[in-house]
């Protein structure tokens, strides 16, 4: 088992061979069960799903009683005891409700105390779910009471067997010199505690490897079943890549920006003003909206909890997720071949949460996935040795001329073509774009001190 170098909150664990694990990094699998292990795993989501609810109630329960005690004029100090919110206790509170210890747990038939099926689930998935619960709770009062950014949560809803897609979380905590208890047992076959052996349908190689050279840990495995497959995420943290793969010489040396549209999906070029690569988006979504809307029709036209319902939404689900795939290949090979061949990337800050508000552009948007693009640039940067600088999202890179550097503030999108008034250069919308983006510099920190208004 990996050990912490230290004992500070930014401890590096350190593998069995002493390779330092620093590269956070996350192995997926489909997995192929069977109808018994298909039962089971829903088995550990209902039980997830449960334990998620039941807290929630709890804590509903206590402040509803308080904002009516309040109504009727009982003073704060003689109101309802609160509940705490922090992880540890619910994680307490969930122990003793279902093993029976706990004054609320659950009457059974013949008496006894608690979940009678509990055995039959891991522990963790009990453990895990209250986090997520304490978690949930406390981003809501953080944004009730202003101290989270962005926009408002609230308060968490209540997880439907019907409308929730079942999902739960293991952890992989082991003691030291036992063999971890989330790791491959043949080139197609993994091990998670209490489900035993599952197969799955991709290649367990590199993780096999990497466990056997003691150059990956894993924290936990999170189970998910989407459109009708299982598929399990191994989260966990891998030694760093060999400083071959992080050099930069051979590299393109100049600065490169990174234009992200809705008509090219990305063009780089570079500071010196040439144009490097273009990628043109595959637009999955635009594509496969004839064979959606077919589909979608045939989902609405069938009867709820039918075998032809269950046949239709497999349908529709094999749909939506070749165009997951397709666009996340894609996504790949762009991420891929920039942080590789760059020494230095500029892209812009988009606000894509505003974008999605023009029902015009929305689903164009939606499809380019700008979010997800930047969100692997920004990681496999960190794995290459590749500097990544995020430019303000205010920064005028397709008003500014890449000529004369004079801003043309009545440009509309319908302008694939940027036509400087000041020296007449034309160039096309998106490359001119990416050259202001290479060309940027950060604004110097303001050297005066902040302005303290007294209270």
């Amino acid at each position: 088992m990996p050990v912490a170098a230290g004992k500070t909150a930014d401890a590096v664990l350190v593998s069995h061979t002493g390779v330092a694990l620093t590269r956070a990094t996350t192995f997926r699998f489909t997995l192929d069960v069977t109808s018994e292990q298909h039962q089971r795993l829903l088995a550990h989501a209902g039980a997830s799903r449960l334990a998620f609810n039941h807290h929630l109630a709890r804590v509903k329960v206590n402040l509803d009683q308080r904002a009516a005690e309040r109504t009727y004029g009982v003073p704060e100090a003689d109101l309802t005891p609160s509940l705490s919110w922090s992880k540890v206790s619910f994680i307490n509170h969930m122990n003793a409700w279902k093993d029976g210890r706990a004054v609320d747990a659950p009457v059974n038939h013949d008496g006894s105390r608690g979940l009678p099926w509990r055995g039959e689930v891991s522990t963790d998935v009990f453990e895990t779910a209250s986090v997520h619960a304490a978690q949930a709770l406390a981003n809501w009062a953080a944004s009730r009471n202003g101290a989270r950014a962005g926009r408002s949560v609230g308060f968490p809803r209540f997880k439907s067997r019907h409308k929730t897609t079942p999902a739960f979380r293991l952890r992989a905590k082991y003691p030291e010199g036992a063999a971890p208890p989330v790791r491959p047992t043949g080139p197609k076959a993994m091990r998670f505690p209490k489900l035993g052996g599952l197969r799955v349908r991709e290649s367990t190689r590199r993780l096999r490897r990497l466990l056997q050279q003691g150059r990956f840990h894993a924290y936990a495995a999170a189970f998910r079943y989407e459109r009708g497959r299982w598929v399990v995420s191994i989260t966990g943290v891998a030694a760093p890549f060999h400083p071959a793969r992080r050099t930069t010489t051979g590299r393109h040396r100049a600065r490169v920006g990174v234009d992200l549209g809705v008509k090219t999906l990305a063009v780089a070029a570079d500071e010196h003003g040439n144009l490097r690569e273009i990628w043109e988006g595959v637009k999955a979504l635009h594509t496969a909206q004839a064979r959606l809307k077919l589909a979608n029709q045939r989902y609405s036209r069938t009867k709820r909890d039918s075998n032809g319902r269950k046949k239709a939404a497999r349908r529709l689900g094999k749909l939506h997720a070749r165009v997951a795939a397709v666009r996340k290949a894609l996504l790949h090979q762009i991420t891929a071949d920039l942080a590789k061949g760059y020494a230095c990337l500029v892209v812009e800050d988009l606000n894509t949460a505003g974008m999605l508000a023009n029902r015009r552009l929305a689903r164009v948007v939606s499809d380019a996935a700008f979010a997800e693009l930047r969100r692997q640039l920004e990681y496999k940067s960190s794995w290459y040795g590749t500097e990544l600088i995020i430019a303000d999202r205010w920064f005028p890179s397709s008003k500014t001329c890449s000529g004369c550097g004079s801003i043309k503030a009545d440009l509309t999108l319908t302008d694939r073509t940027y036509r400087c008034d000041s020296c007449g250069l034309a160039i096309d919308r998106d490359v001119n774009a990416a050259i202001n983006l290479a060309r940027y510099t950060e604004p110097p920190p303001s050297s005066s001190p902040p302005q303290h208004v007294a209270a």
